[in-house]
């Protein structure tokens, strides 16, 4: 079954809106319930766009503890993202790495204060830790992961469809209710469970809309480790080796608060000027590289009274909201498994409480079998974006199946012949809307 119009008035167990990491790997976590157990499971996926072309592809593409929480205590929510981090290293070592990170250090105190806060990272990832660090001396280190975050998505999608989920993209919803969705084309589709995870386009007033923006430069030293700094203002800027296309420096992230639609998320002149500037004063040689690209996205958070953008807690909420819509809210990309499998138990415990399906936690320690592995060539990597990956524009295409985007500056000859794959339109558009700032 392929196409929405072959759905119209069915009924599913449960209908997951919202194509990101939080839907992605929900699907996931009840196909696998559902394939481990025998008992049938309908489960539907449906992604207004293309796999994770909001939050969850524009992020750091980091799979972290949080350093930085630390300084605001919330050890509980570290100890959860280290456990998670160790977790997706072990069952998706095809998309998840290990990464050292160097720190960077003004004087005697933030030597002492930072490379305790390591040490503390250190004992709260237990055996989790991944390896050596380094609390003292010259140079300060640690470790974490990284990923490709539009990968990983993917990956969760693909997984979901093996173990018999139906996984639908470019269909955007119109209306949720608690018996059913409703797509933008009329099509209704009934379900005993609703779930909205499309995160900043949840309608709530529990969210705290905050932008995230990155820059890429050309690769600013040639050694294969990224760098961690804690700046003045309370946030951590990373510098991280980046790039299959060329060898570039992925660095950020900013803290905004945005005010503008959930659709209209961009780089600030500010925030371009701010990620610059701190990347000048670090490393001076590089106050002149060209700006190859910058992108941006919003992290859907819990509001929290008094608390400034960088300081709004990373925690989530889970729960049915007056509707009777189960609706997915905060929380980091990280700790992705363990929201799914929190929502998956409310979901069982409404459609099938007499199961037993609340008692299976499969994705803990379940391998993704079916990995994503991109073709090398540029043909059949096409043809395994299109088809696979729910890309059908050269704007999807280059920032969803590759992060070739923000990797150089393109010109309209060099656009052409991936073009050409999409009815060789759409380079007019991604010229407009990826070329650098400035």
């Amino acid at each position: 079954m392929h196409s929405i119009e072959e759905l119209a008035g069915q009924h599913f167990d449960a209908v997951i809106v919202g194509g990101g990491i939080n839907g992605a790997g929900l699907a996931r976590d009840l196909a696998l319930r559902g394939s481990i157990s025998g008992f049938r499971l309908r489960i539907l996926l449906l992604e207004k766009s293309f796999w994770g072309h909001g939050t969850s592809g524009r992020n750091s593409h980091l799979i972290h503890g949080g350093l930085r929480y630390l300084k605001n205590f919330d050890f509980r929510l570290v100890r959860e993202a280290l456990e998670e981090r160790g977790r997706l290293l072990r069952l998706c070592p095809h998309t998840v790495r290990p990464l050292r990170f160097e720190l960077t250090c003004e004087g005697l105190f933030d030597k002492l204060f930072y490379g305790a806060g390591i040490a503390l990272y250190d004992i709260l990832a237990g055996h989790h830790r991944i390896g050596a660090s380094s609390y003292f001396g010259q140079r300060l280190s640690y470790w974490d992961a990284a990923s490709d975050s539009a990968a990983l998505v993917i990956d969760n999608v693909r997984e979901a469809r093996h173990y018999g989920a139906t996984c639908l993209w470019g269909r955007p919803v119109k209306r949720l209710w608690n018996e059913g969705v409703e797509l933008t084309n009329g099509i209704r589709v009934k379900a005993s469970c609703v779930i909205d995870a499309r995160g900043p386009w949840i309608q709530s007033p529990a969210l705290r809309l905050v932008r995230g923006s990155h820059i890429v430069l050309p690769r600013l030293y040639p050694e294969n480790y990224a760098t961690a700094h804690f700046h003045s203002d309370g946030r951590i800027i990373f510098f991280i080796p980046w790039g299959d296309l060329h060898p570039v420096t992925l660095i950020g992230t900013t803290d905004v608060d945005h005010g503008a639609s959930a659709d209209q998320v961009a780089i600030s002149g500010g925030e371009i000027d701010y990620l610059r500037a701190i990347t000048a004063r670090l490393f001076p040689h590089a106050a002149n590289f060209p700006l190859l690209g910058s992108f941006s996205s919003l992290r859907p958070l819990i509001s929290t009274p008094g608390r400034s953008a960088t300081s709004t807690s990373r925690e989530h909420s889970i729960a049915f909201n007056a509707q009777g819509v189960l609706e997915i809210q905060g929380g980091k990309y990280t700790t992705y498994r363990a929201m799914a499998e929190e929502a998956a138990n409310k979901v069982v415990a409404k459609i099938a409480p007499e199961a037993g399906l609340g008692a299976i936690f499969p994705t803990r320690e379940q391998p993704f079998v079916v990995a994503t592995e991109r073709p090398r060539d540029v043909a059949a990597r096409l043809d395994f974006a299109r088809r696979e990956e729910g890309c059908s524009t050269l704007e999807h295409f280059m920032t969803c199946s590759t992060n070739w985007a923000w990797q150089k500056r393109w010109t309209s000859d060099e656009l052409r012949p991936i073009a050409a794959a999409f009815g060789g339109v759409g380079i007019d558009e991604f010229l407009s809307r990826y070329s650098p700032c400035s």
